[in-house]
């Protein structure tokens, strides 16, 4: 029973590690493109793409706290993942040519 419960509770995490695999790939940064064979380059360029994954969730959290969601997506609700919004956000601010914040801070 022990064991049954543990598997339960891993596979209870099975969507975030899918949700951010396809954020890594299709959805997202399109690593799948790269066709590195190399395992050193890849490991460089996955370290790299997950510390902007990092950021990109960040720039997500502040989508919602600053309110500004209304300029990237809908009102009414949300359909997307932090990633998605700070993804969109970082496209909203380059467009309009807005400061980007580059800090990380722990947000409540």
């Amino acid at each position: 029973m022990h064991a049954a419960e543990q598997a339960c509770r891993l596979y209870a995490k099975r969507f975030r590690i899918e949700t951010f695999f396809s954020d890594q790939k299709s959805r997202g940064f399109h690593l799948h493109k790269s066709h590195l064979a190399d395992q050193e380059r890849l490991a460089r360029l996955l370290v790299a793409a997950c510390l902007a994954y990092i950021w990109i969730v960040y720039l997500g959290s502040l989508c919602e706290q600053d309110g500004w969601m209304t300029i990237i997506h809908r009102g009414d609700r949300c359909d997307f993942s932090l990633f998605q919004m700070g993804l969109r956000l970082l496209d909203h601010l380059l467009n309009e040519d807005f400061l980007i914040p580059v800090a990380f801070h722990i947000v409540i």
